[in-house]
C-alpha cells in the first residue's frame, strides 16, 4: 500500500491475480523502439530496455489485451497510450477486442531541431476503448482572447459571444420568423432551435439581434461558460519537462496534466483506477489528488521507490 487510495504490485501484470474491476485502466506500454532508456545515460541506468523480436511484441500486446479487457467494469475505458509511429500494430490488435474505439492525438512535444532526413515526430495516440457505455465526462478547453468565441459584446449582464442560430444549407432547420421592433427575422435554410425556445430566449434577453442581416444569435456569457468543449487533437498539454513543478523521475514519465484529464473524463469520483505498467507511478499520483482510488503494478523492482519519492515529496502541478 501506498495509502489508502493507492495500491502498488511489483509483479507482471499477465500474472496480476485480482478480483476487483476497473472503470478507467490507462496503459503506457513500451512501444517496441528497439532502445534501452534510463533517465540519465552516464550516472543513472533507472529504466528499461524496449528491445524485441517483432512477432513477440505482438503475441504479448494480444495476451497484455486479453488480460486488461477482462478487468474492465461494463462501463469502463482502457485508455492504450503509443507513440504514433508505432501504433500500427496495437490498433491491429485492438480492433479484435473493442467495439468502440476513439484515437486521440497528442502532441507531446515541439517541433524536432535535430532531424534531417524526414518530419520530426511529435505525436502520440491514445486509443480510448469500450465495449459497454463507458463513463465519459466531457471537458473544456479556456477560450483563447484572440479566438471567435471571444466574449467582446457586453450588456447588463455580462460579456458575451454570439451563437449562430442560423440553420446550414446542408439541410433545412426548424422555419419560421421573429419579429421584433418591427424586424423580421427569417431564414431560408431555418433556424438550429425551435420557435418556443427562442422566443423564451428573448423574453430572458439571451438573443442577440442584428437588424441588418436579419440574423439572431445565442448570447453565450463568459461566466456562464464552461470552455470549448475538448476535441481529439491535444496540443495544450506538453510533455513532461525537467523543472520543479512537475520532476522527471522516470525515462518515459507522462505529464501530470495529461493524466488528470484523462481521469477526469473516463472516471468518476467512486471509481478504481488500473495502470498495469505504471513506471513513475503518474496515474496513482493524479488520482490520489482527484480523490480516486488506484492500483499501481510494474515488473521493474526500482520503481517502487520513486513512487514512493513522488508521494511522500508531494510535488502536484494539477
Amino acid at each position: 500500500m501506498i495509502n489508502n487510495n493507492v495500491s502498488y504490485y511489483n509483479t507482471d501484470i499477465l500474472n496480476f491475480d485480482t478480483s476487483d474491476e476497473f472503470d478507467l485502466i490507462y496503459l503506457d506500454p513500451p512501444y517496441e523502439t528497439n532502445r534501452t532508456f534510463t533517465i540519465n545515460s552516464l550516472d543513472d541506468d533507472t529504466g528499461f530496455d524496449d528491445k524485441w523480436d517483432e512477432k513477440k511484441y505482438s503475441e504479448w500486446i494480444e495476451k497484455l489485451i486479453t488480460k486488461l479487457k477482462d478487468l474492465l467494469t461494463n462501463k469502463g475505458t482502457l485508455v492504450f497510450h503509443i507513440s504514433s509511429e508505432h501504433s500500427f500494430v496495437v490498433e491491429s490488435i485492438l480492433i479484435k477486442h473493442f467495439k468502440k474505439i476513439q484515437k486521440i492525438y497528442w502532441k507531446r512535444c515541439h517541433g524536432k531541431n535535430t532531424v534531417k532526413n524526414k518530419m520530426g515526430e511529435v505525436i502520440d495516440v491514445l486509443f480510448a476503448c469500450w465495449n459497454g457505455n463507458n463513463i465519459f465526462n466531457l471537458q473544456h478547453t479556456p477560450i483563447e482572447e484572440d479566438s471567435v468565441w471571444a466574449f467582446k459584446n457586453k450588456d447588463k449582464r455580462g460579456f458575451y459571444s454570439l451563437g449562430a442560430l442560423k440553420h446550414d444549407r446542408t439541410r433545412v432547420g426548424n422555419v419560421y420568423k421573429i419579429e421584433h421592433d418591427g424586424v423580421i427575422y427569417e431564414n431560408k435554410y431555418g433556424w438550429k432551435q425551435k420557435k418556443e425556445y427562442v422566443e423564451k430566449l428573448i423574453k430572458e434577453d439571451r438573443i442577440h439581434f442584428v437588424p441588418d442581416s436579419k440574423n439572431m444569435y445565442v448570447k453565450i456569457y463568459k461566466h456562464e461558460h464552461k470552455g470549448v468543449p475538448l476535441s481529439n487533437l491535444w496540443t495544450d498539454k506538453h510533455s513532461i519537462t525537467r523543472t520543479a513543478k512537475d520532476p522527471r523521475l522516470y525515462p518515459t514519465q507522462k505529464p501530470q496534466k495529461l493524466l488528470e484529464r484523462i481521469i477526469k473524463m473516463y472516471s468518476n469520483d467512486d471509481s478504481l483506477i488500473l495502470d498495469p505498467v505504471c513506471g513513475s507511478g503518474t496515474t496513482g499520483f493524479v488520482a490520489d489528488k482527484l480523490n480516486r482510488k488506484c492500483v499501481l503494478c510494474d515488473i521493474n523492482k526500482d520503481t517502487f521507490n520513486i513512487i514512493k519519492k513522488r508521494f511522500d515529496d508531494g510535488i502536484y502541478n494539477i
